[in-house]
């Protein structure tokens, strides 16, 4: 018996498949599969390479978890790779996508958890976690304790995510409803998601560090936060309410932080969630 590619089945297709998109980040995508490997929970790996200048490699197997590798011609931004990904995972009917950038890490247990509480919620179609955040070091910096109930969520939102995107599993089925990333928020495109996401489910965080984040001041994080907060303003007018006192004031502090350089926002972070 084989599957749709004419390989042979070794075991059954588990429920989730970890969606990986890559830009030129060998390093940074061989410890995420270094670690990965190590993980007991059942699911299979989709890296995308958004048209790398040299062309990323991934080996067929991360410890007990097949990997699958696409690659994209040309570099066409992080929403593109992400909906190249999720085609193929509704295409081999995954029940939940798990969400890793390169470099960052799932602390164990966190894929089980997530399952579980996707399994207990029905009504929820995505679930994030708190973070450990370090620098490209490795040296902790702080952590990122998100809210955990709805109501409070969905205010959080009217300011910035209520959820960390590389922490988060979708449910399969959810985001099939809903759509997948829209192209017209660049750097901003999971904001948009978890707004469009939460006015047909809940959406929900543990409240446990179940994954480590790198908070890089020379990478993708510092480089483009002054388009992610231009996006973060579009998202913010696009799902604006004229009846939410919160609506107004998350403008407001969208167009402040506008001002504030990136190295005082971390400093400030490291004071005030460690």
């Amino acid at each position: 018996m084989t599957d749709d590619v004419g390989q042979p089945f070794a075991r059954s297709r588990p429920q989730i498949c970890v969606l990986i998109p890559v830009f030129r980040d060998q390093s940074g995508l061989n410890e995420t599969l270094r670690i990965l490997a190590r993980d007991e929970s059942r699911f299979d790996i989709i890296v995308v390479d958004d048209g790398s200048p040299e062309p990323i490699r991934a080996p067929e197997s991360a410890g007990a978890h097949r990997v699958t590798l696409h690659r994209l011609e040309c570099n066409q931004g992080i929403e593109h790779a992400l909906n190249a990904g999720i085609g193929e995972i509704f295409d081999h009917g995954y029940s939940y996508i798990a969400r890793l950038d390169c470099g960052d890490l799932p602390l164990p247990d966190r894929f089980r958890k997530q399952l579980v509480f996707m399994g207990q919620n029905p009504d929820v179609g995505i679930v994030g976690t708190w973070a450990r955040c370090v620098n490209d070091e490795g040296d902790y910096l702080f952590t990122l304790r998100f809210p955990t109930e709805f109501s409070a969520m969905k205010r959080r939102q009217r300011y910035v995510p209520a959820m960390l995107h590389p922490t988060i599993m979708i449910r399969s089925e959810a985001l099939q409803k809903v759509g997948v990333y829209s192209d017209r928020y660049r750097t901003a495109e999971d904001y948009e998601l978890f707004m469009r996401m939460a006015r047909d489910y809940r959406i929900a965080n543990i409240p446990e560090v179940l994954t480590q984040y790198i908070v890089s001041e020379t990478g993708t994080t510092a480089a483009k936060r002054k388009r992610n907060l231009v996006s973060r303003l579009r998202v913010q007018q696009d799902y604006f309410s004229w009846t939410d006192p919160h609506a107004y004031l998350g403008i407001a502090r969208t167009l402040i932080f506008m001002a504030i350089p990136f190295s005082c926002l971390t400093a400030v972070k490291k004071k005030i969630w460690k």
